[in-house]
């Protein structure tokens, strides 16, 4: 994959994705919105996904591969593969070098997203699809996405599915199988909206990705892996609906304690990450940090207000709303030395309005930062230029 030759970002990513004034990443093809994506660590969405089914006692991976498969096959939707659709759907019109052809064109992009090296394995036409993946991450994403894609080139909208490792890789098995019309209706995605707002990034010239995200993240396209130079850990490009799609549909199925589970668990993650952060200004950590989650993709406050112990906070771009609020609560904690509660005033996936407030009993601290009430910014329409 081609690189810009003054920031080493993937061209075609700089092409393809669009840093938003607003927060968000949006994802087109060919003129059209496609999705919103976002930059997340592998290791925190497997352990989100293990927390949950420990709490819950349910393995949630049939779930998450259904959600995954319903957003993947909306993407195909808007690719050049939908064509393939077109061919009859026989060995004579469809051998597998074709589809062979059609995987190695793919693996390229799939690699690009952080999510292994895709090869085939069998295929025959209208009965089965064998895929391997080299260097596999969030393993029921994955089989979901080879599911919609299966199910989008044999034009159905059910298949049966066997997978496991072997010496390392995933294989995945796909069969068809008979349609099921409630499974279709009730999964859906959240509509992509770009938008603007406050931010402004200093750019690559040549490609115009933001500098500080060339600079953070490194791919190695052969093993399909992209790592976080900060962190030295794994991330994956994940689209925002999917993530709102999972955590939908697990609430769904396992109750309406999985949002509340998914923000302890998300809070304590993050408060993890800041423990050797230096914040020597709290309203100025606070900021930094939000635009942290600005250059992932992961949204931006449309208000957001500091008094010295407290966070006010509405945002309609959040990535998930839940998951979102508890990084701002960690970040806050941090600045406080104390623990916190957050009070909904509304709430949605990805926009809602809320308070984040401080305790009265601190935690055990070395050090205690500036809180000061005069330190209160708002990043609303400050124009600041992160670099």
């Amino acid at each position: 994959m081609r690189e810009c030759r003054e920031c080493g970002f993937p061209v075609k990513f700089a092409r393809l994705f669009d840093w938003r004034s607003d927060g968000t990443i949006v994802n087109t093809n060919s003129g059209k919105t496609c999705s919103r994506i976002t930059f997340l660590e592998a290791d925190e969405l497997e352990s989100l996904f293990a927390d949950l089914s420990n709490n819950v006692g349910i393995n949630p991976d049939r779930f998450l591969v259904q959600a995954q498969k319903s957003i993947s096959k909306a993407i195909c939707a808007n690719l050049p593969i939908r064509h393939i659709k077109r061919i009859p759907n026989t060995r004579a019109f469809r051998p597998q070098s074709l589809v062979g052809l059609l995987a190695r064109l793919i693996a390229v992009d799939i690699a690009g997203l952080g999510n292994g090296r895709l090869s085939l394995d069998h295929y025959v036409a209208g009965k089965t699809l064998v895929v391997r993946f080299k260097n596999p991450v969030l393993v029921p994403l994955l089989v979901g996405d080879v599911a919609g894609f299966y199910e989008s080139i044999e034009n159905t909208h059910g298949s049966n599915v066997e997978y496991g490792l072997e010496d390392g890789d995933l294989i995945v098995k796909l069969t068809r199988k008979k349609e099921s019309a409630a499974e279709q209706d009730r999964l859906y995605l959240e509509k992509v909206v770009p938008g603007e707002g406050p931010l402004r990034y200093e750019r690559c010239l040549r490609c115009g990705v933001p500098e500080q995200v060339a600079r953070t993240f490194v791919w190695d396209i052969e093993r399909g892996i992209i790592i976080n130079r900060r962190t030295k850990k794994r991330d994956v490009i994940v689209a925002a609906q999917s993530m709102n799609i999972i955590l939908r549909e697990l609430e769904m199925e396992l109750g309406e304690d999985v949002p509340r589970l998914a923000y302890d668990h998300q809070k304590a993650l993050a408060a993890k990450e800041l423990e050797t952060a230096i914040c020597e200004n709290a309203a100025a950590f606070l900021d930094r940090c939000m635009m942290n989650l600005a250059l992932r993709g992961l949204g931006h406050p449309s208000r957001f207000e500091f008094d010295g112990s407290s966070l006010s906070v509405k945002t309609s771009t959040a990535y998930n709303q839940y998951l979102y609020a508890a990084r701002l609560a960690a970040a806050l904690e941090k600045v406080t030395g104390k623990t916190s509660d957050i009070k909904w005033e509304n709430r949605h996936f990805n926009r809602g309005a809320y308070t984040i407030s401080t305790k009265t009993k601190a935690k055990a601290r070395s050090q205690a930062p500036s809180t000061s009430p005069s330190t209160a910014t708002s990043n609303q329409g400050s124009g600041n230029v992160y670099r």
